[in-house]
């Protein structure tokens, strides 16, 4: 006498609906395939081991990280803090141990930004091992094409 549909018993005892079944004249909707933008995706202009080639940067990113950082920032342009807070920001992170989370963050909004392929944990181990060389990278990939 009830109208609900048949369920069907499992091992447990408990029961299942029955699978779903469209009515006529309905359609059924269809998974779309997940598509890639290829076009966008990319590589940095200048490979990390690289830094050598512009001996100024490397040199000024050696001794003073935090300005290579806070000119890197500037130059992303979706920054609201001023190179002062930016360079500020990453001596206080030095000095309290957390300058690779800060520059892991931001080469990863450098990487969302250019559309450049990796992912966070190669970011980690980037500036955890190589730190002065990824600083020097990020830089030089919003510099122009003829001064590199």
């Amino acid at each position: 006498m009830d109208s609900y549909p048949e369920t069907k018993e499992t091992k447990e005892g408990a029961s299942q609906p029955p699978p779903y079944e469209p009515q006529p004249g309905m359609s059924v909707p269809q998974e779309q395939p997940r598509v890639v933008d290829t076009s966008r995706q990319s590589r940095w202009k200048a490979d990390l081991f690289d830094c050598f080639a512009v001996p100024s940067l490397c040199i000024k990113t050696c001794f003073l990280p935090c300005v290579t950082y806070a000119e890197t920032k500037e130059k992303m342009n979706n920054n609201n803090m001023s190179f002062s807070t930016n360079c500020l920001c990453y001596c206080c992170a030095v000095y309290t141990g957390f300058d690779c989370c800060l520059a892991t963050m931001t080469r990863g909004e450098i990487r969302a930004q250019q559309g450049i392929n990796g992912d966070f944990v190669e970011d980690a181990c980037t500036h955890l091992w190589c730190g002065c060389c990824a600083l020097v990278q990020e830089h030089r990939e919003f510099d122009d094409e003829s001064s590199q």
